[in-house]
C-alpha cells in the first residue's frame, strides 16, 4: 500500500488511564474513501480508539497522522479544521433547536463573518445566513429530513435523530467521518436504511471509520475490519478474513 492511499495512520498507540491500559501497541491504516469498521467486545477500546482520533484524548505514546501530517495531540476543533468530523455513541443532538438549526451548527466552519458584522446585521451576514440556510437544506435532503427542517429536533423518532447527527457531521464539509455505533438501537428496516446511507456517503468520496455492534452491517459493507479486545489488536482483514479468523471467533463472534 502506497502512502499515498493512506489518509489516516495509526501508528503504535497507547493509551493509560491511571494505570490501566485501554490501548496498547495499536497500528491502523485507514485508506482513501474506504469503510474501516472496528469491532469487539464491549470495553475493547473501540471509542476510546475514536476520541483518541479526534482528540478528545492524547495518546499516551505513538502517533496519528492524517494526510501526513501528525494530529495526535492537537484540540479537537484543530483536528476538525483538518477535515474529520464524528457522530457519537450517546446521541448528541441539540434538542431545544430545530432540524435545520442542528445543521446549521455544523456549518459553522463553512462562515467567515466576524463578530461585529453580525452584531451588526451587515448585508453580507444576511447573504452568508441565507446560504447555510440553503446548505443546510440540500444536507437535509440528503438525509430525507428535509421536509422536517423546522421540527424541534426532540420531536424526530429516535432513528431521524441518528440521521440528524449525521447530517451534522456532513455540514462540515469532512474528508473522514467517525460513526460511533449508528445502528444502536434501530430496527430491522432502519439498519438497512443506515447502511444504505452509510454507502452512500462513501461514494461521496469520504472516508469513513464505523465502529458497531451490528454484526450484519459491519460484514456487508465494510471494505477493511479491525478488532480490538482487551486494548489489542488480534485481527485486521477483510470481512471474510475476519470472519475465519479463529481468535475472533473465540473473542468475540462466539465459539459456535
Amino acid at each position: 500500500m502506497s502512502y499515498s492511499d493512506v489518509i489516516l495512520r495509526v501508528e503504535k498507540v497507547w493509551k493509560e488511564f491511571g494505570g490501566i491500559l485501554a490501548l496498547y501497541d495499536v497500528s491502523l491504516d485507514v485508506k482513501r474513501n474506504e469503510i474501516t469498521a472496528i469491532i469487539g467486545p464491549n470495553g475493547a477500546g473501540k471509542t476510546t480508539t475514536l476520541n483518541l482520533i479526534t482528540g478528545i484524548y492524547p495518546p499516551t505514546s505513538g502517533k496519528i497522522t492524517f494526510e501526513g501530517k501528525v494530529i495526535s495531540g492537537l484540540k479537537p476543533f484543530r483536528i476538525s479544521a483538518q477535515g474529520i468530523t464524528r457522530t457519537f455513541q450517546n446521541l448528541q443532538v441539540f434538542q431545544n433547536m430545530s432540524v435545520l438549526e442542528n445543521v446549521m451548527v455544523g456549518l459553522h466552519t463553512q462562515t467567515q463573518s466576524e463578530f461585529l458584522s453580525c452584531l451588526l446585521h451587515l448585508p453580507r451576514v444576511k447573504k452568508e445566513e441565507k446560504t447555510v440556510k440553503e446548505e443546510g437544506y440540500s444536507i437535509l435532503r440528503f438525509l430525507n429530513l428535509e421536509k422536517k427542517g423546522h421540527w424541534l429536533s426532540s420531536g424526530l423518532p429516535y432513528g431521524e435523530q441518528k440521521r440528524l447527527e449525521i447530517a451534522r457531521a456532513l455540514a462540515a464539509k469532512p474528508k473522514m467521518i467517525l460513526l460511533d455505533e449508528p445502528a444502536a438501537g434501530l430496527n430491522a428496516k432502519e439498519i438497512d436504511e443506515m447502511s444504505e446511507l452509510i454507502l452512500k456517503i462513501k461514494e461521496m468520496g469520504i472516508s469513513i471509520i464505523l465502529v458497531e455492534h451490528v454484526m450484519n452491517l459491519v460484514m456487508g459493507i465494510s471494505d477493511k475490519i479491525m478488532v480490538l479486545n482487551y486494548g489489542q489488536k488480534i485481527s485486521e482483514g477483510t470481512p471474510k478474513e475476519v470472519q475465519r479468523d479463529s481468535q475472533v471467533i473465540q473473542a468475540y463472534l462466539g465459539k459456535g
